[in-house]
């Protein structure tokens, strides 16, 4: 196996302090594993029983120029009836069109543009229902969300960008992503805004909650809050955000991340409050908090840190606070990912970062019996590293039939679909 090692993760974890130092180091080791490790041959590895498609291919329309990606894995690309797909197509540095692939109609609609996106997460667009989509961008010099209708192409506009939408699909979850563009920029939109500044004060600064009929806003957690809530030493002197806001499957609570930069390197926390903003908790404070993903109203999933156990994927409740270990030895030898459940909650799905020889698993995990599935493993390319790298990100369709991926093994970013029924269904 050729992934990283407990020495090599305890030195990883030992320059935490030194976020630079870090970054170089681990720049050069990537570089030096693949030339040790790498197969200059592999492109790709799929499970005998997955297919794999382009969004061109899935629709069965004629393929076009240009990149595709979608973005984060705690959105799904499928309208609910799972008869469209959305993404991005890049065209150029500044600027991404936001495509829809109609499988029923056999045809590809460019639906709009959007200059505010990320290589991450892209413009944060999903679907309303069956026939409208929701997706950042900038409109009279303002951060803000579109509301577009597939049917008659009627746009409106909320003067908020969007992070999270509320499963009742009446309001969202905000943040600045000009902050985070200063000081994450992987996450964060380099576009010059009225509405939001990249040094906007800590008492007004936050999640902001947004009505999407009315398109007003409110700011209800702020980050001066964040700061004041069971304060730590290690906080004197840093620059502090938001980040990775998601709502339950109810939309009655929502999980974020705070977290925090300076001297002595980087510190994250995980928090849970109603969807109001109130009865704010603190879930986990042992620095390292990555990747989460919510299983129900009351039980998470994420990658973190604790004292008792170390970096573990840990289901988390709410309410009791309990942690519990999840496939120990088996579901976390890669080391960190983006974990989500099905949607019938039978299996976990996670991917890794590159390992040594630049190959990204694709990892499926049956809850009940502790079975491991690798359904593929990526290559990528050492030029999509750091800042512009590009996660599998790996997201369910509706129906548990499908999973979407973002990957770079054919060169370039594109955005693939691949049929897991005849292993889910077994």
């Amino acid at each position: 196996m050729k992934s990283y090692n407990l020495f090599e993760r305890t030195i990883a974890k030992a320059l935490d302090r030194f976020p630079q130092l870090k970054q170089v180091t681990k720049t050069t080791y990537q570089h030096l594993n693949y030339w040790y490790y790498g197969d200059r041959h592999f492109q790709l590895a799929l499970h005998p029983q997955v297919n794999i498609y382009t969004p061109f291919q899935w629709s069965k329309t004629e393929s076009e120029s240009g990149e595709l990606f979608f973005g984060y894995y705690d959105k799904t690309p499928w309208s609910s009836d799972v008869s469209r797909f959305v993404c991005h197509r890049l065209k150029d540095n500044t600027k991404v069109e936001i495509v829809v692939f109609d499988r029923n109609e056999q045809k590809a609609t460019l639906v709009g543009t959007s200059a505010t996106w990320s290589s991450q997460q892209g413009s944060m667009v999903q679907w309303l229902g069956n026939k409208q989509i929701i997706f950042n961008d900038l409109v009279e010099n303002k951060l803000a969300a579109k509301i577009v209708s597939l049917t008659d192409k009627v746009e409106k506009v909320i003067d908020f960008p969007i992070q999270t939408l509320n499963p009742n699909e009446k309001e969202a979850l905000s943040l600045n992503y000009k902050r985070l563009d200063r000081l994450h920029p992987e996450y964060g939109y380099a576009v010059a805004a009225s509405n939001f500044s990249s040094d906007r004060s800590l008492s007004e600064d936050g999640i902001w909650k947004v009505d999407l009929e009315s398109g007003t806003g409110e700011l209800i957690i702020s980050l001066e809050t964040l700061i004041a809530y069971q304060p730590r030493p290690e906080m004197a002197n840093t620059e502090h955000k938001v980040n990775h806001i998601m709502y339950s499957p109810q939309g009655t609570r929502f999980v974020f991340m705070h977290r925090w930069l300076g001297s002595e390197g980087k510190f994250s926390r995980l928090y849970v409050a109603d969807a109001d903003g109130s009865n704010l908790q603190l879930l986990l404070d042992d620095r390292m908090v990555s990747h989460y993903s919510w299983r129900d109203e009351e039980n998470l999933l994420a990658w973190a840190r604790t004292k008792e156990a170390g970096d573990r994927y840990y289901l988390i409740n709410i309410v009791t606070g309990n942690k519990k270990v999840v496939g120990e030895g088996i579901l976390d030898v890669y080391g960190d990912g983006h974990p989500s459940f099905s949607p019938n909650k039978r299996w976990i799905l996670t991917d890794t970062y590159p390992d040594k020889s630049r190959k990204q698993h694709l990892l499926l995990y049956e809850v009940a019996t502790e079975k491991l599935i690798e359904l593929g493993s990526f290559f990528a390319p050492l030029k999509f590293s750091n800042a512009s790298r590009c996660d599998l990100h790996p997201r369910w369709r509706p129906d548990n039939n499908a999973i979407s991926i973002d990957s770079t093994y054919e060169g370039q970013r594109m955005t693939y679909i691949l049929d897991v029924s005849a292993i889910v269904n077994s």
